[in-house]
C-alpha cells in the first residue's frame, strides 16, 4: 500500500513539474521602460509604438510597459546609475543629461556644430559608436538609438533683431551651458533660464530673447511674449538618444525575444532617423505662428552664421579639454566624420 502511495506520489510531482514547465514556457517577460518626456512629446510617441512592435515581433512574449512624464520619479541626471539597479529594465536618454556622471559623453556636438540633416548624417555613425563605447563604461547596454529631429533653434525676441551686432545689446536666454559659451564668445549676454520660466522671464524683461524652436513655441505659449523670430540656421545639437538596457538582464533575455527586440529597434531607428519630415514639420509650425501674429525675418545673414560656427567649434574645443578623460578623444572622432 505504501508503495502504491508513493508512486501515485511520484506522478503527482511530475504531472505538477510538466504544468510548471508548460506554464514557464508560456511566461511573459514584462519590462518596464522610464521615460521622463510628457506623453505629448513625439518622442513618447516613437517610444509608445516602439513597445507595440516589440510585443508585436515576439508573440506576445515581452510586454514593455512605458512609465511616462517621469511616473517612475527618475531623474535624467540619474540614468547611469538607475539603469545599473535593474528596475526600469529600460530607459532612453539625451546625451546633454549626462553631464554630471560621463562629463566626455554631455557634449558629443555643441548648437552651431551642423546645419543640416545632411552633415548631422555623416557623424552619425561614429556618434553611435561613442555612446556605445563610452555608456558601456558604466556597465549599461545599449540596444539601439532613437533619432534626435532636426529642430531649427531660432531667436524669439520681444523686438525686431536680425543680427548678431543687434544681439549684442540684448539679454538673451539659452539652454546649456555650451550655448552660453558660444554666444559669450560673439558678445552675447546669455543666460540660462528653466523652460517652465521662460514665458514669464519674456514678459517682465528679465531677458530679450531666446533661443528656442519654433515648432515646440506653442507648448509654452511664447508666440504671446516673442512675437519676433529670425532663424539662427544650425539647429539644436541633434545627438540621437540611447536606449538603455539593465546589462544583465538584457545578456539573460532569451534569443528569440532578443531578435524580436533587436528588429524593433531597426525600425525605430528607420522610423526616427527619417529627417525628411523635419522640413515639413518646421513649415507648418511657422505658418502657424505666423497666424498668431508672430513675423518670421529672414536668417541670420551669412557672416553671422560663419561667426556662430567659429564661436561654436571653440566652446567644443574648451569643453572636450575641460572634460578631460575621453572627451578629447571624441570630439576629435566625430570631428573627423564632420563634412569639411
Amino acid at each position: 500500500m505504501h508503495t502504491v502511495r508513493r508512486h501515485l506520489g511520484r506522478l503527482a510531482l511530475a504531472a505538477l513539474a510538466t504544468v510548471t514547465l508548460a506554464s514557464g514556457a508560456l511566461a511573459q517577460v514584462e519590462w518596464k521602460f522610464n521615460n521622463s518626456y510628457a506623453p505629448t512629446r513625439p518622442e513618447s510617441a516613437h517610444i509608445r509604438a516602439f513597445a507595440a512592435d516589440v510585443e508585436k515581433r515576439t508573440g506576445g512574449k515581452m510586454k514593455i510597459s512605458v512609465a511616462e512624464g517621469g511616473a517612475m520619479g527618475l531623474k535624467d541626471a540619474d540614468a547611469l546609475r538607475f539603469m545599473q539597479a535593474g528596475t526600469p529594465e529600460l530607459g532612453f536618454i539625451w546625451p546633454p543629461f549626462l553631464g554630471r556622471d560621463a562629463p566626455a559623453l554631455a557634449n558629443l556636438y555643441v548648437y552651431g556644430l551642423v546645419s543640416s540633416a545632411e552633415d548631422h548624417q555623416k557623424a552619425l555613425p561614429a556618434l553611435k559608436v561613442v555612446l556605445k563605447e563610452g555608456i558601456a563604461k558604466w556597465n549599461v547596454e545599449v540596444p539601439g538609438f532613437l533619432g534626435f529631429s532636426i529642430v531649427d533653434a531660432s531667436l524669439f525676441c520681444r523686438e525686431p533683431v536680425r543680427t548678431l551686432d543687434e544681439l549684442k545689446r540684448k539679454k538673451l536666454r539659452v539652454g546649456s551651458r555650451e550655448q552660453v559659451e558660444t554666444f559669450k564668445r560673439l558678445g552675447v549676454a546669455a543666460q540660462i533660464v528653466p523652460q517652465n520660466e521662460l514665458y514669464a522671464a519674456l514678459q517682465t524683461g528679465v531677458v530679450d530673447c531666446a533661443l528656442y524652436a519654433p515648432r515646440f513655441a506653442n507648448s509654452i505659449s511664447l508666440q504671446e511674449v516673442a512675437k519676433h523670430v529670425t532663424p539662427t540656421g544650425f539647429p539644436f545639437p541633434p545627438a540621437p538618444y540611447a536606449l538603455l538596457a539593465h546589462k544583465a538582464k538584457w545578456a539573460a533575455l532569451p534569443a528569440d525575444l532578443k531578435k524580436g527586440f533587436g528588429d524593433a529597434v531597426t525600425e525605430l531607428e528607420r522610423v526616427s532617423f527619417n529627417f525628411g519630415e523635419d522640413v515639413t514639420t518646421e513649415k507648418a509650425a511657422r505658418e502657424r505662428l505666423t497666424s498668431q501674429g508672430v513675423t518670421f525675418h529672414p536668417l541670420m545673414p551669412a557672416a553671422d552664421r560663419a561667426a556662430l560656427k567659429r564661436s561654436a567649434l571653440e566652446t567644443w574645443d574648451v569643453l572636450a579639454k575641460e572634460a578631460g578623460g575621453d572627451a578629447v578623444a571624441y570630439r576629435q572622432r566625430i570631428l573627423d566624420a564632420l563634412p569639411k
